[in-house]
């Protein structure tokens, strides 16, 4: 029993010490630009039934440019659709089922969205 926890704490030992792998390593071509940079969009509940909501998502307000929201499955992750673009003073409306919305704003990196 003492050698199998010898030989995990120097397992663990070995795996800490390794170097961890440069995100430059890990990439599979050239860093991509950001093709542009949105605005915190803020969302509602608008329409309730048995299985889902309707949510109202719009840029923030005092935001000057346009907000980037998509669609994930909450139980899979998967994306669903395309990527909704919700230009400043409009608003879309997205049925939300098993789904949960994600934000971006460098088109790199998703935020969960809280729906209030």
């Amino acid at each position: 029993m003492c050698t199998r926890l010898r030989a995990g704490a120097l397992l663990l030992a070995a795996l800490l010490l390794l170097p961890a792998p440069t995100l430059a390593a890990l990439s599979l071509g050239p860093p991509r630009p950001a093709t542009g940079v949105y605005c915190t969009p803020v969302a509602f509940r608008d329409y309730v039934v048995a299985i889902g909501y309707q949510a109202v998502v719009r840029a923030a307000p005092g935001c000057t440019r346009p907000a980037k929201v998509r669609k994930e499955n909450a139980l899979s992750g998967s994306v669903i659709g395309q990527p909704n673009v919700v230009p400043v003073g409009e608003i879309k409306y997205v049925w939300l089922f098993t789904h949960r919305l994600k934000y971006t704003l460098d088109d790199r990196t998703w935020q969960r969205l809280a729906v209030r």
